[in-house]
């Protein structure tokens, strides 16, 4: 009987915008005891109606977000006429998956999207990244980019959005798919040639690309991502991360942004990873795009993955390409070069 009396109630409340103080009074005091009395079906569908009626009283409202379910949700989410004041105090220290749904509002302004972040909660965090209805504040965007370096759910969520650039994407360069790689790279690109800096590079010093060396060959990705993280005065485990990117492309981002040489970058590519070494036409494709990107790209995408900035520590100094550089060979022959090295080698072991 509750659940149809609420639902037949609420439907002859909301069919008008003029009541009387009495009706008013009376809708109040009963809808707002149904509502904590009825079934989560019911309190939904009634939710549904109630959020976008503006004179929907705010007591009833109360007892909708006090159940705590899916209706509560709604409710904040997308009542048109939530009280900022209910907003504010359930994104700062209300249940999380409730405070999600305050994140979720397409009218939260500036002050109530730095609340919310301040919950540094992940379920609130991809809630507002994927609130492309709200416009981030410039601090807060960059703090969830930051979070998105590490969490991709978070990183998902902001790469569905339309209001990035693609220099706010390359943070996200780890979690993007192959079109828009191309894309974070040419625009990299781009940006280094508007600097000057397209033509400049750097050569990693011999102690790096021995540790370099030494972890492919050990096929230690812990131990490159040390080397890489040194190079690149960063947090080795915010590196090894990176690594995981099954499909290679980030670690031949750092190797270029490293100072790492052709020849040294292909023997990485052969020999850390099994998943990677064992296919030539992967291979092919890693040593390709260590080649295309330039220095001043790759810096530039590995400092936004990794969050750092300024000149890498343990690397040499960086120096103008010569105009006319001699031809280099490429990726295939260095690969079948590399290949043909391996396997005189083991021909000797087994004399």
């Amino acid at each position: 009987m509750k659940p149809v009396l609420f639902r037949v109630l609420t439907d002859l409340y909301i069919a008008t915008e003029n009541h009387s103080t009495d009706e008013i009074a009376q809708f109040r005091d009963i809808a707002s005891a149904l509502a904590e009395q009825v079934d989560p079906d019911t309190a939904m569908v009634v939710a549904h109606k109630l959020c976008s009626y503006l004179h929907t009283p705010p007591e009833v409202g109360r007892a909708l977000i006090g159940r705590g379910d899916d209706a509560s949700r709604l409710v904040l989410a997308d009542a048109v006429w939530l009280p900022r004041r209910m907003a504010v105090d359930i994104a700062a220290g209300g249940d999380r998956l409730l405070a999600a749904a305050v994140a979720a509002r397409n009218d939260a302004d500036a002050a109530l999207v730095r609340l919310l972040l301040s919950r540094n909660d992940p379920i609130i965090d991809v809630t507002l990244a994927a609130n492309d209805a709200v416009e981030l504040p410039p601090d807060a965007k960059d703090e969830l980019l930051a979070r998105g370096r590490d969490e991709e759910a978070i990183a998902v969520a902001l790469l569905s959005r339309n209001d990035l650039t693609l220099a706010d994407q390359a943070v996200l360069f780890q979690w993007a798919d192959k079109t828009l790689r191309r894309a974070i790279v040419e625009d990299a690109v781009r940006l280094a040639t508007l600097s000057g800096r397209l033509r400049h590079h750097r050569r990693a010093t011999d102690d790096v690309l021995a540790a370099v060396e030494a972890a492919a060959n050990a096929g230690d990705p812990d131990a490159m991502a040390s080397v890489l993280a040194g190079a690149a005065g960063a947090p080795a485990g915010r590196v090894r991360r990176l690594l995981e990117d099954r499909s290679g492309e980030c670690l031949a981002i750092l190797l270029v942004a490293a100072g790492i040489d052709d020849e040294t970058a292909t023997r990485v590519f052969m020999f850390l990873d099994p998943a990677i070494g064992h296919s030539s036409q992967r291979v092919f494709a890693l040593v390709d795009l260590a080649r295309r990107v330039p220095f001043a790209a790759a810096e530039r995408i590995g400092g936004a993955m990794l969050g750092v900035e300024g000149p890498r520590r343990a690397a040499g100094p960086r120096q103008p390409e010569p105009r006319q550089e001699q031809a280099r060979p490429g990726p295939a022959t260095i690969v079948s070069a590399q290949v043909a090295q391996q396997q005189a080698s083991l021909r000797r072991g087994q004399g």
